[in-house]
């Protein structure tokens, strides 16, 4: 398992998702689900919501090694590059209403989920948190 700094950046937590993809699969409506074990066993789990991803069949991604995980801050996508020079990107769905949803979330195997939204709003806690 990871060990993860209470004053952890959101980038900082991003640069530790390694391992390899395992069961990737499309959810309804439209949402990718990416898990990631790490070395230690430690297991990293994307959730798209709001969000259009490339490419579109994430089974594809099953069986990849993941050796980075970036998010563009003037474009807002994050990419998971992979070890053979491929990657997958999720790209936030503009939505200005008040009550918009999360783009996309990442558990980690600390318990701490780091979830990005609209208007480009960051929030990392634990999981177990409301």
């Amino acid at each position: 398992m990871s060990i993860v700094i209470p004053d952890t950046s959101p980038t900082d937590l991003l640069a530790r998702v390694r391992g390899s993809v395992k069961e990737a699969r499309l959810t309804y409506p439209e949402r990718v689900h990416l898990p990631v074990i790490d070395d230690q066993g430690g297991r990293w789990f994307l959730a798209t919501w709001e969000a259009s991803y490339l490419p579109a069949d994430p089974e594809g991604l099953n069986g990849k090694i993941v050796v980075s995980a970036d998010l563009d801050e003037h474009d807002r996508v994050l990419t998971i590059g992979f070890s053979d020079g491929t990657s997958f990107t999720v790209t936030p769905i503009p939505d200005d209403d008040e009550g918009a949803i999360e783009n996309w979330e990442l558990f980690t195997p600390d318990g701490l989920l780091l979830t990005y939204g609209p208007w480009g709003r960051w929030h990392l806690g634990k999981a177990t948190d409301p």
